[in-house]
C-alpha cells in the first residue's frame, strides 16, 4: 500500500509531464529503505531516448532539463522516495505531447524524515556557499566526524560549493557551460585520503540520482532555473524537528 500511493504521488504530482507504468506489486526491506517495485509494461509507450533531444530547440531542452531536475528534487524533498537509477533512457520523451514516458520503475528506495530534513538544509547551504551550514549539516549526516584535519574541511566544502553551483544564482543555470564533475573529481584524492568516515548509506543511490540529473541536463545542453526550483520546495517545506535553521534562502 505504501508503495502503491507513492506511485500515485508520480502520477498525480506530476501529471502534466509524466506517465508511469501500472504498479502490480513490491518487495522491499522497510529496515534498508530499499524496494523492487513490479509493474505492468505498457506497449503503447511512444518516443526517444533522453540524450536525443539534444538535437532538438533549446526551449524544448530547457523543457526537459527542468521536468528531469523538478522530477528529482520532488522525489527527495516531495515524495521521500527515489526511483535510483540514474540512467535517463530509463525514460522517453514524447515530443507532440511534451510527457514522459517512465519505462523502467524497478529499483527504488525511501528516505527517512530526519535525514531528508538535513539534506535539504546541506543543500541550501551549498546553494549559499555557506561553510559553517555545510559543516554542521555534514557532522549531523554522518558525511563528517569533528576530527578531520582542515585540509580535508577545506576540500569537503569546496566539493559542496561545486556541487551548489547550479543553485547557486537566481535565473537560468547553463548547463552548457558546465563543469561540476571535473571539478569534483580534482578533489577526490584528498578527501580519500584524509576521510575518517564513509558517507550515510542514504547518499550513494542519492547522489548517483542526483549526478545523473545534471549529467542529463550537461548532454542535453539545457538552461534550468535550479535555485527557484530548489527555493520554491524549501520555502514550502515542513521540517520534522526543532533543530534552530543556521542557513537562509536569501542571496
Amino acid at each position: 500500500m505504501f508503495t502503491f500511493m507513492i506511485s500515485q504521488s508520480y502520477q498525480i504530482c506530476l501529471d502534466t509531464f509524466l506517465f508511469c507504468e501500472e504498479l502490480i506489486n513490491f518487495y522491499g526491506h522497510k529496515n534498508n529503505g530499499l524496494f523492487l517495485l513490479i509493474a505492468s509494461f505498457v506497449w503503447f509507450y511512444t518516443g526517444f531516448p533522453i540524450d536525443k533531444v539534444a538535437m532538438l530547440d533549446q526551449e524544448t531542452r530547457n523543457y526537459v532539463g527542468c521536468k528531469l531536475l523538478e522530477l528529482t528534487i520532488k522525489e527527495l524533498f516531495v515524495f521521500r522516495f527515489m526511483q535510483t537509477d540514474p540512467n535517463w533512457s530509463n525514460f522517453l520523451f514524447d515530443e507532440p505531447t511534451r510527457k514522459f514516458n517512465l519505462i523502467d520503475f524497478g529499483a527504488a528506495r525511501d528516505f527517512p524524515k530526519r535525514f531528508v530534513d538535513d539534506y535539504l538544509r546541506m543543500v541550501v547551504a551549498c546553494a549559499n556557499k555557506d561553510r559553517a551550514g555545510v559543516l554542521e549539516m555534514s557532522r549531523r549526516l554522518g558525511f563528517l566526524t569533528g576530527e578531520e584535519p582542515e585540509v580535508m574541511l577545506d576540500a569537503h566544502v569546496q566539493a559542496a560549493f561545486i556541487v551548489g553551483v547550479p543553485f547557486a544564482k537566481p535565473g537560468g543555470h547553463d548547463f552548457r557551460a558546465n563543469n561540476i564533475t571535473h571539478s569534483v573529481s580534482n578533489l577526490g584524492a584528498t578527501m580519500l585520503k584524509h576521510r575518517l568516515t564513509p558517507p550515510p548509506d542514504e547518499v550513494y543511490s542519492l547522489h548517483r540520482k542526483l549526478s545523473g540529473a545534471f549529467l542529463a541536463c550537461i548532454k542535453i545542453g539545457a538552461v534550468v532555473p535550479c535555485r527557484e526550483m530548489l527555493f520554491k520546495v524549501y520555502e514550502q517545506y515542513n521540517f520534522s524537528d526543532d533543530r534552530p535553521e543556521v542557513l537562509s534562502s536569501t542571496g
